[in-house]
């Protein structure tokens, strides 16, 4: 309908006002010309029609033309107000396009827009008198919605007696005038008004009132608690300055009847809920209830929910929840319950129909309710990193915070994202708009962040949240708490929770530990650090060193039985079963743990379970590398064997040390820790510990390409060994002492000690050493230039140490397998197999073989005319030649890096490359 920009006013007296003022309508029949239209506004209305309902039965002959004339006339005074072309000629008939305030009010039942007796001023017959009587239905159907919901109103009642008077016969308005009577007390008057009714009824219709408003009189008598109904509007002021969750919001688009929103304390519950809650608060026009259940008995709350629906306390009944579910029958009333502890505090509160909302809050997921009801569940995590940047740049302002972006990113780090402790930390800043960011950040690293995450006047601090979680916990519960709060690492494994003693379930359930998936567990920084001063630790460190040693110790058991020097009792209660594979799995999970808690110990004083469970890894890092953590762990071993004076379990950890050190290419640094190691395994006659270390002092002079002292030190190891009756070391020796002939450019000579030690390896069924030795006799036949036995020997070392899930070992079968490929004359195969030796070798940490790898993959570019590859690759190697440093691998760099230049014609660049190679090969021939 095209609009004119003016008002058509029908619900009243007929008036017109345009742009330019108030329509003059002269007379009734104009007046009741525009009302008819209006009714029908931006649809065509019959000229029959109009002459009926403007001259009834008996119209004159010439009611056509005076109704032209008239309209005439209308057009005329539409114009003059500022509305031309609103009264438009259609095909036989008219039509009014305007702004009507009766179609507004069909849509809004706004009753404001009613300003009297619908179409007053006109004379209208047949159809029009039923367009009278229909808009005044509407308008008292409308004031008997309104006042339905009102009747709570100091002037609800003088209003319905108004309204009575003026419509004596209507039920529905007696009803609530009797309701409203009945809420003031004023019982006699509500049952008076219903007698004046009946007589009325009986008097001049003869019959009796409607069965809903005879039941409303039965109740009034009885004095029916269900009569008291309110509509509650509790809900809460929003949070300000509300940041993210809004994957959360969407999963309730739905609007679930029964939703719990549970979480770590602090995580912001409440605040999300009274959100949502607002948000589709229109949605539950019967009211919205708030109770927090922290503070009431189940039956306390009841009765607070009959409270706030109406029910005076002298009206609850001995059963109120039947009452509870009765007056929420039928209505959309939204109940919001904060804090909840157990299910059963809950289940008296669900109502018994779909249309309303339940909407709990609770740091418990509250399983138990899921068992009879239909739940819908929200965890509320942690803010995201970009979340909670956001919630600080709307509280303290977007410049302040870019302006210190770096100190930003470190307050939420020191926060943990946690919502709460952000809120007062952007609190504190809110208050002193001068201090820095980094001050707090510097405030928070010097002192304990559960006092400084505090702000004056405010009692609900990050500690006091935690606490009140903590007060519900079970005595176990809260004992493992206060242990798994010494954890040293970022996660744990459930059974290492289960055997320091019952909780792990009521700890998760409560969220003060999460749940990481894969039978592994957290706690967040804070509740850790909250944990740790929450109760008394008792003997919880040496508890959880001593599961530590347990689990490492049938680790041990498994991977490399020679590793004896520490017994310890047979356990069953193992997460793993006797396989190498899940072993590894297990002590894959755990390595980011272990150097924390060998730490914990040292830190503890606990020097016998520092030493031991550093000894009892020596198998996994065997397996699986990450030399550089392991520096640390023997670094520690040694000082603790030192500080109890136990001169064997000193130079065992001397051996280990010295090996981490030769594996992250800190040669000299091992070869001092070696010889102290040897000088004490001598003073004790320990002929294996001996053994052992020439083997080791032997290795450290292969790397430095000392051969004829390499040599030496594995015939010393070998004779030793073979004294002490030790065939294994025999053999590791010989083994040893082939992989070094190969280094030395004499593959000829290795092939005899290398067989004799793989057949003791295979007898022995040691299959990680039978790995090794495959893979230096594949050297040795890829230096003969014997390549298809090379390939074979690679490739059963590869299938071996997949097998037993050597990663160290694969790598090395891998890049063996890479290089003879590619002397074979095939670069695509090669490629594939130095790529996945690369992605082993970084996985590891390693990055001697990382370096080692990139040069043999540029190598294999240069072969493939893949020129950038190459260059990627060289550079790549020299950066981590940093690292790993090694002059004679440096020099293969630089002299793969002087031929790649020679290609591109830089002969500048492939000059100072060589001149390089050279200095560092000359340098590694006189060491």
């Amino acid at each position: 309908m095209r609009r004119t920009g003016g008002e058509v006013k029908i619900l009243g007296p007929v008036e017109v006002c345009g742009p330019h003022g108030r329509a003059v309508l002269t007379g009734a029949r104009q007046r009741s010309i525009v009302a008819v239209l209006a009714l029908h506004a931006g649809t065509p209305v019959a000229v029959d029609r109009l002459v009926d309902v403007l001259w009834g039965d008996d119209p004159p002959r010439t009611a056509v033309r005076s109704l032209h004339s008239h309209v005439a006339r209308v057009r005329q005074a539409l114009a003059d107000c500022g509305m031309p072309g609103a009264l438009m000629t259609k095909p036989g008939g008219y039509q009014l396009d305007a702004f009507v305030d009766a179609a507004a009010f069909d849509r809004t039942r706004d009753l404001s827009l009613w300003r009297g007796e619908p179409l007053a001023g006109t004379e209208l017959f047949g159809w029009g008198r039923a367009e009278i009587d229909r808009l005044r239905e509407q308008r008292i159907a409308a004031l008997e919605a309104y006042w339905g919901d009102r009747l709570d109103r100091p002037n609800a009642i003088e209003e319905l007696e108004r309204l009575v008077v003026g419509h004596p016969t209507r039920e529905r308005l007696v009803g609530l005038l009797m309701r409203a009577l009945h809420r003031d007390g004023r019982h006699a008057d509500a049952l008076e008004v219903f007698r004046r009714l009946r007589h009325r009824l009986a008097d001049e219709l003869g019959v009796d009132p409607g069965p809903d408003l005879l039941a409303l009189h039965t109740a009034i008598l009885r004095r029916d608690p269900v009569l008291h109904t309110a509509k509650p509007a509790q809900l809460p002021a929003r949070a300000g300055h509300f940041t993210g969750r809004a994957a959360e919001f969407a999963a309730l688009a739905g609007l679930p009847p029964i939703v719990v929103v549970s979480g770590v304390a602090g995580v912001g519950k409440t605040t999300f809920a009274v959100e949502w809650a607002r948000r589709v608060a229109d949605r539950f026009p019967d009211g919205q209830v708030f109770l927090d259940l922290q503070r009431l008995t189940p039956a306390q709350a009841l009765t607070e929910m009959l409270h706030s629906l109406g029910v005076p306390a002298d009206r609850v009944p001995a059963d109120p929840a039947a009452l509870y579910r009765t007056l929420l029958h039928g209505k959309r009333v939204l109940i919001l319950l904060d804090d909840v502890r157990r299910a059963r505090d809950v289940l008296p509160l669900v109502p018994g129909d779909q249309g309303n909302l339940l909407l709990i809050t609770s740091r418990d997921a509250l399983s138990a309710l899921g068992t009879r009801h239909a739940v819908h569940t929200v965890s509320l995590d942690l803010l995201s990193e970009p979340e909670a940047r956001d919630l600080l740049a709307d509280i303290l302002g977007e410049p302040r915070v870019c302006a210190e972006s770096d100190a930003t990113a470190d307050l939420v780090v020191h926060c943990g994202r946690l919502p709460l402790a952000l809120r007062i930390a952007a609190a504190r800043l809110a208050i002193r708009p001068g201090r820095r960011i980094a001050d707090l950040v510097r405030e928070l690293t010097r002192n304990d962040p559960l006092d400084v995450l505090t702000v004056d006047g405010d009692d609900r601090t990050v500690r006091t949240v935690f606490a009140s979680a903590h007060r519900t916990l079970s005595p176990q519960a809260a004992r493992l708490f206060r242990v798994l709060g010494e954890h040293p690492g970022a996660s744990f494994p459930a059974d290492l929770a289960d055997a320091m003693g019952p909780g792990l379930d009521e700890l998760v359930a409560s969220h003060l530990v999460n749940e990481m998936g894969n039978g592994r567990y957290a706690l967040h920084d804070l509740i850790r650090l909250f944990a740790r001063q929450s109760g008394d630790l008792g003997d919880g460190v040496e508890r959880l060193l001593d599961r530590y040693l347990t689990i490492a110790h049938a680790a041990g058991e498994v991977l490399n039985p020679r590793h004896d020097l520490v017994t310890r009792p047979h356990c069953d209660d193992l997460p793993f079963a006797a396989d190498r594979v899940e072993v590894l799995a297990y002590l894959d999970a755990e390595r980011d743990n272990v150097l924390h808690v060998i730490r914990m110990a040292a830190r503890s004083g606990l020097h016998r379970e520092t030493w031991q469970l550093a000894y009892l890894l020596t198998g996994y890092f065997e397996a699986r590398g990450n030399w550089a953590a392991r520096v640390e762990q023997c670094e520690h071993a040694v000082k603790a064997a030192r500080a109890l004076g136990d001169q064997r379990a000193e130079a065992e950890m001397l051996r280990g040390q010295g090996i981490a050190l030769q594996m992250t290419s800190r040669i000299a640094e091992a070869m001092v820790v070696q010889r102290q190691a040897l000088v004490l395994v001598r003073e004790a006659g320990d002929l294996r510990g001996e053994a052992r270390l020439h083997n080791n002092i032997g290795n450290a002079h292969s790397e430095l390409r000392q051969f004829d002292l390499a040599l030496e030190s594995y015939r010393a190891a070998m004779e030793v060994h073979g004294a002490a009756g030790d065939e294994v070391g025999v053999a590791l020796a010989r083994r040893n002492l082939g992989y070094t002939y190969v280094r030395m450019g004499k593959p000829d000579l290795a092939a005899s000690p290398l067989f004799a030690a793989l057949e003791t390896f295979r007898a022995k069924e040691n299959p990680r050493l039978e790995a090794a030795t495959l893979m230096s006799l594949g050297n040795a036949f890829h230096k003969l230039a014997d390549f298809e036995p090379a390939l074979g020997f690679f490739g059963d070392a590869l299938r071996i140490s997949r097998e037993i899930t050597d990663h160290r070992f694969e790598a090395d079968a891998l890049t063996g397998l890479g290089v003879t490929h590619l002397a074979l004359g095939d670069p695509a195969v090669a490629r594939e197999c130095l790529t996945g030796a690369l992605v082993v070798c970084r996985a590891l940490g390693d990055g001697h073989r990382e370096a080692s790898t990139l040069r043999e993959l540029a190598e294999t570019d240069l072969a493939l005319g893949d020129l950038t590859a190459a260059r990627d690759h060289l550079a790549a190697a020299l950066t981590a030649r940093t690292q790993a440093q090694d002059e004679f691998e440096l020099a293969q760099v630089h002299r793969t890096f002087a031929g790649l230049e020679g290609r591109c014609g830089r002969w500048t660049e492939a000059a100072r490359h060589w001149a390089q190679a050279v200095t560092l090969f000359t340098a590694c021939r006189r060491s």
